[in-house]
């Protein structure tokens, strides 16, 4: 754990990130080796039921391109208030070589050390599979209602919404960012714009 990035997220502008910060920094000070590199990134105002947060994007930014090794948050809500959504972020992490610290949640930390991690990532995409199926199902009738309606799925185009219903039906069948951006021939970077951003307008 050499280069971590702190992320925080209040919802309302009545909540308070002072609180999730001093329990943060107070966790960090008492770290017995201390990180070379500490970045700091905020979403304040914005509900955790949406990907499209700019701090949360810069954070997965850099973790797919590994610019950091471990993300900490004050509790795994901080990151999704959807748990499902969260598991997947948690395996994908994994997939990039990033550890995860809920500083508040000790059982949930998939930090390098912990004996248990990969137990634990087992048991999260055990979980992740459970749902898997449905999502398939409902990609594949968006594609058979694209079909329908004449749109054509070849997309040529990069950024197209048939290419982004492509990338997410990729996902939901389990496959990494590395492996749909080597079958669509696309960069990783564009694959997880795909699949985690804003719906396309057709």
């Amino acid at each position: 754990m050499d280069k971590i990035a702190l992320y925080y997220r209040v919802s309302t502008d009545k909540q308070d990130l002072a609180s999730q910060k001093n329990t943060v920094e107070k966790w960090l000070a008492e770290l017995p080796k201390k990180p070379s590199k500490v970045l700091v990134l905020e979403d304040e105002g914005i509900s955790g039921k949406h990907e499209n947060r700019p701090g949360y994007k810069q954070l997965m930014t850099m973790a797919v391109n590994r610019q950091i090794d471990t993300i900490v948050v004050y509790r795994l809500d901080r990151l999704s208030r959807n748990a499902t959504v969260a598991i997947k972020t948690l395996l994908e992490l994994d997939e990039y070589g990033v550890g995860f610290i809920s500083v508040t949640q000790p059982v949930l930390n998939l930090g390098h050390a912990n004996p248990f991690r990969r137990t634990m990532l087992a048991a999260f995409a055990e979980i992740a599979e459970i749902e898997r199926d449905t999502i398939v199902q409902r990609v594949r009738s968006g594609l058979e209602a694209a079909k329908k309606r004449g749109t054509r799925l070849g997309a040529p185009q990069k950024v197209s919404r048939e290419k982004q219903i492509e990338a997410r039906a990729l996902k939901a069948e389990g496959l990494s960012f590395k492996k749909i951006a080597e079958r669509m021939d696309l960069s990783v970077g564009s694959v997880h714009t795909l699949v985690t951003g804003a719906d396309i307008a057709e």
